[in-house]
């Protein structure tokens, strides 16, 4: 029986919504053009975390509103001082970090602009799908500066040093099937369907059980992030927990009897 969809929760910078059962609509209420200031970054970390603690929210969407997904922060907070800098820099990194370690399989439903810090986000979250009018790229070289906030690490682990390199190094700003063409992003659709295309892939995801669900990511995650070795170790920390799990002892039955298995042990990771 699927779970009553509840009211949309209002933060000071976030709008938090669940559109689908078990799915978390994130959407930061930043204008113009998804401007990403340090009390947005600050709500969407709350939001997280309040989604992670949550055992019904088995997946997040993370969109934007109007014409862009963002782009990126806020050019009028910015101090020229060394330590606002790293406070300012050391909030951008929690937030992509937590997006990329969290339990939650993350979906970028990037509905347009997405450029500068706002690409950097995208970059954090486990699958990007495109609208067709979004434009993506990180054009700070431009005004002196470079796409941190783990920018220049995660743009060349996904698309290649070279592609990630012309893009960091031009400023150069690219049309949406061009970025499917490099692997920046997975998939581009018309506008109209952007969010309920996120959405229902957030949905399928979020029917699968859990704690395979969370492995999967984790054990992505730490062989991208620190080789081959620790993802084969983290692979095998999780092959017990996993695969004596109510879940997996579920999915053994439902195939043998030929039915539909009911992943809702309600355990997660």
């Amino acid at each position: 029986m699927s779970a009553a969809v509840p009211e949309p929760i209002e933060h000071e910078a976030v709008t938090v919504s669940r559109p689908r059962p078990h799915v978390v609509l994130l959407r930061p209420a930043a204008r113009p053009l998804g401007v990403l200031r340090i009390a947005v970054k600050r709500a969407m970390l709350e939001a997280l975390g309040e989604a992670e603690r949550d055992p019904e929210v088995r997946a997040l969407v993370l969109t934007g509103e109007g014409r862009a997904f963002s782009v990126g922060s806020d050019v009028r907070e910015f101090e020229h001082d060394a330590d606002w800098l790293r406070r300012a820099e050391a909030v951008e990194n929690e937030l992509n970090d937590r997006l990329e370690a969290s339990r939650l399989p993350v979906i970028a439903a990037l509905n347009g602009h997405t450029l500068g810090g706002g690409l950097v986000l995208s970059l954090a979250c486990d699958l990007r799908i495109a609208a067709e009018s979004a434009r993506l790229g990180v054009p700070e070289v431009k005004v002196g500066a470079f796409a941190s906030g783990g920018g220049t690490q995660r743009l060349p682990r996904l698309i290649g040093r070279g592609r990630a390199l012309r893009l960091l190094l031009t400023g150069r700003i690219i049309e949406a099937e061009e970025a499917a063409a490099i692997g920046l992003v997975d998939e581009v659709v018309a506008d109209a369907a952007l969010l309920d295309t996120a959405l229902d892939l957030a949905a399928e995801i979020a029917a699968m059980p859990a704690l395979a669900v969370a492995a999967s990511k984790a054990c992505v995650n730490a062989g991208m992030r620190d080789g081959w070795a620790r993802g084969m170790a983290l692979e095998l920390e999780h092959l017990v927990s996993v695969g004596l799990s109510d879940d997996a002892i579920e999915g053994q039955r439902a195939f043998i009897e030929k039915r539909e298995p009911n992943f809702d042990s309600g355990k997660r990771p």
